[in-house]
């Protein structure tokens, strides 16, 4: 395999880091590496998570992270600081001994101290592409997580964020054909609650279209167990019995392949009847590193798509739904300019091409959204493509070809594109005046009278 000029005798890294509210992970392999590794905390276990939280040592600036962290605070040395997520995600300051941090800086210090696990491995400068996975996902958490990466100081600027969803997605891209035959779904049973993520495929798009449909279960937290044996039995017996009848529904008239478990929940060995019904002509996994090694995937992928990437393409809830780009006149035909394409994830958004105006003071951008978004055509017969006038409104009067523009653009979410588009005029012949016109465009809006 090539991997984008790549030299694999260097030994590269591409790496997938879990960032958990409570425990984190991190997934790398090589350029010479068709599989992902888990690094473990403890040499030569199975032992992957590192616990998502820092100890600050008391009265002294000494910080201590992961399992060390809790080994001090069972000392009782240290000031325990959890949660290091969602109060990064919050924003408010975190008082320790009557000082504030910011609750960003923590989280960095954490992700920045976990990395030296990986310094066992490799230097830092070695990393090729990082790849950072969390449940939570949206504009804030975007946010936090480029303060984050802006902390480490990595000399590669090949670092993307993800969801789980998309970890499911890309870790089972990589897994047997045999999986791929019908859905697939994990079982997340957590320290908050019972998720489930549904992983299915459209395989009459082309590419095939992969998306994931999420549920929760809130009345599920960890047990916590009786010493009685008498009591544990019970307990497990009822455990068991709720699971299997909330997930049953589930499986009616669906065709499922392959059941993940992961979380601290499915602990304890209670899950006798669920696991004899789900493994009924079903493969059923358990392991607590799937989205760490999905991460990491996507990191392989990003370097060097595989084939079965290059055939599917996932949509979540941070993809963009729709190609984006420009009526343009080339060669004395009209064309389509191409600025941003569906599948991208919306935060990835930011671009700026130049160009000539034909003539007058506007010029045409269209929308297309993919065709399964839309399964229904409109009533002309045809996809609801948009095409949306951007005028220029001041513009001075000029002649024909003669004003060259810049358009600038972004996503603000995965629905809302900001443009921003500024006259350069025509080099030294029209000055241009600069002025920067903007416009928000609705890439979810839907056109009903059918017209293109």
């Amino acid at each position: 395999m090539l991997f984008d000029g790549l030299d694999k005798k260097n030994n590269r890294y591409m790496v997938g880091y879990d960032l958990g509210e409570m425990a984190s992970q991190i997934s790398f392999c090589t350029l010479n590496q068709n599989e992902p590794e888990t690094l473990p905390i403890v040499a030569g276990t199975e032992e992957y998570n590192i616990p998502t939280v820092l100890c600050k040592r008391t009265e002294v600036n000494q910080w201590f992270y992961g399992k060390e962290a809790l080994k001090h605070i069972q000392d009782g040395d240290g000031i325990q600081v959890d949660h290091l997520l969602s109060k990064a995600y919050d924003g408010s300051m975190v008082v320790i001994e009557e000082q504030e941090y910011d609750p960003v800086a923590l989280l960095a210090l954490f992700v920045k101290k976990s990395f030296h696990l990986f310094g066992l491995i490799a230097p830092m400068d070695k990393i090729e592409i990082l790849v950072i996975t969390t449940r939570l996902f949206d504009a804030r958490m975007v946010d936090v997580l480029e303060q984050v990466v802006g902390a480490l100081g990595l000399r590669t600027n090949r670092i993307f964020f993800q969801n789980y969803a998309e970890s499911f997605y890309n870790y089972m891209l990589h897994q047997s054909r045999d999986l791929w035959k019908g859905k697939s779904i994990i079982f997340d049973y957590g320290r908050d609650f019972l998720r489930g993520y549904f992983l299915e495929y459209n395989t009459r798009t082309t590419p095939v279209v992969a998306f994931v449909q999420e549920k929760e279960w809130e009345q599920y937290r960890l047990p916590e167990w009786p010493e009685e044996e008498a009591a544990l039995q019970m307990e497990k017996e009822q455990l068991d019995e709720r699971f299997l009848m909330d997930i049953r529904p589930e499986f009616q008239n669906q065709f499922i392949t392959a059941v993940y478990l992961v979380g601290d929940g499915f602990e304890g060995e209670w899950a006798e009847k669920s696991l004899q019904f789900l493994c009924r002509g079903r493969r059923v996994f358990r392991g607590n590193n799937l989205y760490s090694k999905g991460a990491a995937y996507s990191a392989m992928e990003k370097l060097c798509p595989s084939e079965a990437g290059k055939q599917h393409v996932f949509l979540g809830r941070e993809k963009l739904k729709a190609n984006i780009g420009l009526q343009v006149v080339k060669d004395g035909q009209e064309s389509y300019k191409a600025l941003i394409d569906a599948g991208v994830n919306w935060y990835d958004v930011k671009g700026a091409y130049q160009f000539i105006l034909e003539s007058g003071d506007s010029f045409m951008m269209t929308v297309t959204p993919l065709a399964h978004v839309f399964p229904e055509k409109t009533p002309a017969g045809k996809y609801p493509v948009r095409n949306i006038e951007i005028e220029l409104r001041g513009l001075p009067e000029r002649p024909k070809r003669a004003t060259r523009l810049e358009i600038r653009f972004y996503m603000k979410d995965v629905e809302h594109l900001e443009i921003e588009v500024e006259d350069l005029g025509f080099g030294e012949i029209i000055k241009g005046t600069h002025h920067v016109w903007t416009k928000e465009i609705v890439t979810s809006e839907i056109v009903t009278s059918g017209e293109a």
